[in-house]
């Protein structure tokens, strides 16, 4: 299977993040910036690195744009930037944009112009961060929509030794366990069935309805 190429419009703090983790992983990396520096910064993980406006449709395509998968706008600081960004993704036939915005405002209008997912990391982060401080039974709590999260966390004393299919905590309680770590530092095994016995010192990551997990100790409480 030939490698996803993935374009990044803009180096900042966000748009480096993006690179620094793509490059890890089998994906081609196009990414646009109008400071060079940035561009050279990163020349060695690139696929291609191009110096410019990615206002300007030519140089994105150019660039190869075209011949992407998924674009991310990585700079949410100038709404007429953005919007002109994703307008020419579109254009140019990107199948997914993804852009960062600030604003409720922002978001509407990328939306509305054909952004495929608009994402405040800031916001994002800090729901995250509050529900964790919140909620002492989590170790993480992160928030994928306003409908579903995922939650690590140590297993309520009433699990312990209990097989996961006795427990049927998908139906009861919405929990849908996905895998668990041995320490917290640990690698994610999603090798789990029915049979998996709850163990007191496994961290457990679940998918769960954010609702549930805005009253998590309530809920553990009576599991």
């Amino acid at each position: 299977m030939a490698n996803r190429t993935i374009g990044v419009l803009g180096l900042g703090v966000f748009g480096r993040s993006i690179v620094n983790t793509l490059s890890k992983y089998d994906c081609d990396i196009i990414a646009v910036d109008d400071h060079e520096e940035a561009i050279n910064h990163f020349e060695p993980v690139l696929a291609r690195g191009v110096v410019g406006d990615f206002t300007d449709q030519e140089l994105l395509q150019a660039a190869g744009i075209d011949t992407c998968d998924t674009v991310v706008v990585a700079t949410g600081e100038n709404l007429e930037s953005s919007v002109l960004a994703v307008m020419h993704c579109k254009s140019l036939g990107v199948e997914k944009v993804i852009a960062k915005v600030k604003s409720k405002t922002t978001r509407q209008v990328l939306t509305k112009i054909g952004a495929d997912r608009v994402i405040s990391p800031e916001r994002e982060t800090g729901i995250s961060l509050a529900k964790h401080l919140l909620h002492r039974d989590t170790t993480d709590v992160i928030q994928l929509d306003k409908n579903v999260s995922i939650i690590e966390f140590y297993p309520p004393k009433r699990w312990l030794g209990k097989r996961l299919g006795e427990l049927d905590l998908r139906q009861r309680y919405k929990l849908n366990i996905i895998g668990y770590r041995k320490r917290e530092d640990g690698s994610l095994d999603v090798q789990i069935d029915p049979d998996f016995v709850f163990k007191e010192d496994e961290l457990l990551m679940a998918v769960t309805d954010s609702k549930i997990v805005d009253h998590f100790e309530d809920v553990t409480r009576y599991l």
